[in-house]
């Protein structure tokens, strides 16, 4: 039966149906009431680069994944909301959107073609940061056209998406029709979005797609050793949902030597890492510049030239926290790149051989380095959470007189 109600889930995706993008298009009338040209280049430019590479390059469609992307992607509206109400965001309240804006709706479509998401995702991030209801609908309905392309290019047509044009058509008439402050829209919209977290449970129902896939990784190292484990480092660190540590330690657990590990792989994550640091370089800073107030970003700027160096060497040495986060942020602020690239690699290596060693013990049922490494993180994040929470409380009590002295 839900196929008969695609339509309607294209704009408030709560379950994976692909189809429902042809729902998307019946907004392409409100351009007339003169939308800004460079915000329709950005969105139809992003939402075609990213539907080309997920649906006809790399064909690759994994709903669980998408409906976490969803969720994640709420939640950053929801935090969206409350800045722009706490007056940290450098946006206005009911404005008419712009290239930026073009991007952001061009990546949640894009990102859609994974099999989850779509209009109604783009909405909520567009209105969570102050545009105006029927802008939103506008651009979101012209960032759907490259996915509605794909769909009709990969997918055999079906007389159900009359239905799905029809109910399309009837979910933009009510959206123009909406009274609700745009901030307060985008809050409602991303509260029922993040409906999404159900799909932990369907990554349950998934892992033997993404056990094969790491047992395809795993032959790839096996077969070619340790050009395979480099080449495998790099395509995990831009496009791969495998874990980077736990290839580390499937090489080792192969028989690969862990300095072979800490070397080629490490020196694989490093050139992955490069990769991500200019993406978000490219885009990422001028999101940041756009969106958040400039005395705010200034101070961010700052503490992130003063100590970036060492931010991104100790979360690359730490092991199992995540390492592509670390890359995007270090591009967004536009951090020194010789700095970055020299602490990344300097930490990895090390990293890198650990799980190799890690591997290698537990090929011979050794648990204990896993087990140790595993209570030494959890004591340092207990550790450093007491030093923040009182480091906090001695800032209050000194009434912001260090913040105040740097500017």
């Amino acid at each position: 039966m839900l196929e008969y109600a695609a339509g309607l889930l294209e704009w408030i995706p709560i379950w994976p149906l692909s189809s429902g993008h042809l729902a998307g298009l019946p907004g392409i009338y409100l351009v007339r009431e003169g939308l800004e040209p460079k915000a329709a280049i950005s969105a139809l430019v992003t939402s075609s680069l990213l539907t080309f590479l997920l649906r006809g390059w790399l064909r690759y469609v994994d709903p669980p994944v998408g409906g976490l992307i969803v969720a994640g992607l709420s939640f950053i509206g929801l935090l969206a909301v409350i800045f722009l109400k706490w007056g940290l965001l450098a946006v206005d309240e009911g404005r008419q959107p712009d290239s930026m804006d073009g991007f952001v709706s061009g990546f949640a479509q894009g990102m859609s073609s994974l099999g989850f998401g779509g209009s109604g995702l783009s909405m909520a991030l567009l209105t969570s940061s102050g545009v105006s209801v029927k802008g939103a609908v506008s651009i979101s309905s012209i960032a759907s056209i490259p996915p509605v392309v794909a769909q009709l290019a990969l997918d055999p047509p079906s007389p159900v998406w009359i239905i799905v044009l029809l109910e399309g058509a009837v979910a933009v008439f009510f959206l123009t029709r909406v009274r609700m402050r745009p901030s307060n829209f985008g809050f409602t919209l991303s509260l029922a979005l993040m409906a999404n977290l159900y799909q932990i449970r369907s990554i349950g129902e998934h892992l033997k797609h993404y056990q094969s896939l790491g047992e395809e990784i795993s032959s790839f190292v096996r077969k070619y050793g340790a050009p395979g484990l480099f080449a495998a480092m790099v395509l995990q660190a831009v496009i791969s949902p495998i874990p980077a540590d736990a290839i580390l330690v499937a090489a080792g657990a192969l028989g690969m030597d862990p300095i072979e590990v800490g070397i080629y792989g490490g020196m694989g994550i490093a050139v992955g890492s490069v990769i991500n640091y200019f993406i978000a370089r490219a885009v990422g800073k001028r999101i940041l510049e756009y969106y958040i107030r400039e005395d705010l970003l200034r101070r961010v700027y700052f503490w992130f030239d003063r100590w970036g160096g060492w931010l991104v060497f100790i979360t690359r040495l730490i092991p199992f926290l995540p390492l592509d986060i670390t890359s995007y942020v270090a591009g967004a602020v536009g951090m020194n790149f010789i700095v970055f690239f020299l602490a990344n690699v300097l930490a990895i290596v090390p990293r890198a051989t650990f799980f190799g060693l890690v591997g290698a013990r537990l090929a011979q049922g050794d648990w204990t380095l896993l087990a140790a490494s595993l209570i030494m993180l959890l004591v340092g994040a207990y550790i450093f959470s007491r030093q923040v929470i009182r480091g906090g409380r001695s800032s209050d009590g000194d009434g912001g007189s260090t913040e105040g002295s740097h500017y």
